[in-house]
């Protein structure tokens, strides 16, 4: 989590908030009250359709055509002023979040940061950047010595992620190194598996005698 979150007030003007984002590097601004709540999010996806880029002129409608999404939309490509562009419909975490489901709504809700509130104050910022640093920091999952712990280990996890069974593909290790014999149903199990296999630290190595056979649906 940033906890020196860069934040604007909803009074700023638009060019003012595309400079901050510009000056710090950021695709987004968290939108902040009074009261250092909160109350919206304005981001370059905000502002992609801004008159500013549009050159061709929309053809003109009669008023009864024109709905209240449509008025949104013009006050968003229109308007000068922070509250009239952002978004306030802002999802948010708090400190005690798991990363997994912060980094699930991220994915979800097709958003690049996500404000941590507390006591409905602004206490950091979680990006994408975030959770890639927790993925590249991730200590990897290293398997106890010798050959007979790792083989049950690797077992263990070709049941546990893939639901392969000793009955469908064997493991044995020699000298740290795994080698998988048998048939899977298709290569992209396959690749699977060696994904599994390579993502283990403390093997000597891998190598891969199985065979692919689909099998076939009968009529």
């Amino acid at each position: 989590m940033t906890t020196n979150v860069v934040s604007i007030s909803p009074g700023v003007s638009v060019r003012n908030a595309i400079a901050m984002m510009l000056q710090n590097h950021v695709s987004g601004l968290p939108v902040i009250d009074d009261q250092s709540r909160v109350c919206g999010m304005v981001t370059e996806g905000d502002l992609l359709l801004r008159r500013e880029v549009r050159f061709a002129p929309r053809p003109a409608r009669a008023s009864e055509l024109i709905s209240e999404i449509d008025l949104e939309r013009y006050i968003g490509r229109n308007g000068w002023c922070v509250a009239d562009i952002m978004s306030q419909d802002v999802i948010v975490a708090r400190p005690d979040s798991e990363v997994s489901d912060i980094a699930e709504s991220l994915q979800v809700h097709r958003i690049k940061r996500l404000p941590i509130v507390e006591d409905e104050r602004l206490v950091g910022i979680v990006s994408r950047r975030d959770i890639l640093r927790v993925i590249a920091e991730a200590p990897t999952a290293v398997l106890p010595r010798g050959d007979d712990a790792i083989r049950l280990a690797v077992r263990t996890r070709l049941r546990s992620d893939l639901g392969l069974t000793p009955q469908k593909v064997h493991v044995s290790v020699r000298n740290g190194q795994v080698t998988v014999d048998g048939q899977v149903e298709s290569e992209l199990k396959r690749r699977a598996i060696k994904v599994l296999v390579e993502g283990l630290g403390g093997i000597a190595g891998y190598k891969d005698r199985l065979l692919v056979s689909p099998v076939h649906s009968q009529d």
